[in-house]
């Protein structure tokens, strides 16, 4: 499977893929459409041990607002009737064939995969910071950077000399919010993940969590909101998909 990340045509035979679900997972479609336009038809793969859900991959794909949303809403869909390892947008197959091989070769590692994620959702946490408070936190409670501050900067040197001293005790505080943040979250998750970097956030995780304490975690990402106060804010996105979940392999 390939995962593009610019708009590209395919063969007709390509095959797009939501999500890898049991055999038993009933895969009913009758109210969700596919990707396209006009939007192709869902299907079932099935492949052993695990099915897949697909449709024919549409000739060109961008990553549009009608796309990504018809994506998510077939993701929706197959997690209402059971487990699902969810594909990120734009995964496609060369054809079906070679993506049921594919499936029935690693048919025990998604059964393993589906087993861990079943009756579980994820949540992610992104932590974002005023920086321009930061600076100046640090600027006043740190005495390096007090002192070099009042010393006149007589080069080049001086002046990144200084800079790299701030840089490096934000880096610190942003260290010690996501040590906290981790602390305060991770025991009432099954698992959790760093995210890639966000451009002005501070921290970008993702957690693993039971349904049954979906909102026990929601209370506490509020809680821990308003203990870190006005100058830091949790942004919670979820519960979705359990994607950052699923492994490299599946994509």
């Amino acid at each position: 499977m390939t995962d593009p990340t610019e708009p590209r045509a395919t063969r007709s035979e390509a095959t797009y893929v939501y999500g890898i679900v049991g055999a038993e997972h009933p895969c009913h479609f009758e109210e969700v459409e596919g990707v396209g336009e006009p939007p192709t038809r869902l299907r079932r793969l099935d492949a052993g041990q695990v099915a897949a859900v697909v449709s024919d991959a549409p000739t060109e794909l961008r990553a549009k607002r009608r796309d990504v949303t018809a994506h998510q809403r077939v993701l929706d869909a197959m997690t209402t009737q059971g487990t699902v390892l969810p594909m990120r947008f734009g995964v496609i197959a060369r054809d079906e064939e070679s993506l049921r091989e594919e499936l029935i070769e690693d048919g025990e590692a998604h059964l393993a995969l589906l087993a861990e994620l079943e009756g579980r959702i994820e949540i992610n946490i992104k932590v974002f910071c005023d920086e321009d408070e930061m600076v100046r936190e640090v600027a006043t409670t740190d005495p390096t950077i007090r002192r070099l501050r009042t010393q006149p900067a007589t080069s080049i040197e001086d002046r990144i000399q200084l800079g790299e001293y701030v840089a490096q005790a934000i880096q610190t505080r942003y260290d010690h919010i996501g040590k906290h943040m981790y602390e305060a979250l991770e025991p009432l998750a099954e698992r959790s993940v760093p995210g890639p970097p966000v451009k002005g956030a501070a921290v970008n995780a993702s957690f693993l969590v039971d349904r049954n304490r979906t909102a026990e975690f929601v209370d506490a990402v509020d809680r821990l909101d308003a203990w870190f106060g006005p100058d830091v804010r949790l942004q919670r996105i979820g519960p979705l998909p359990p994607y950052s979940f699923v492994g490299a392999q599946e994509g």
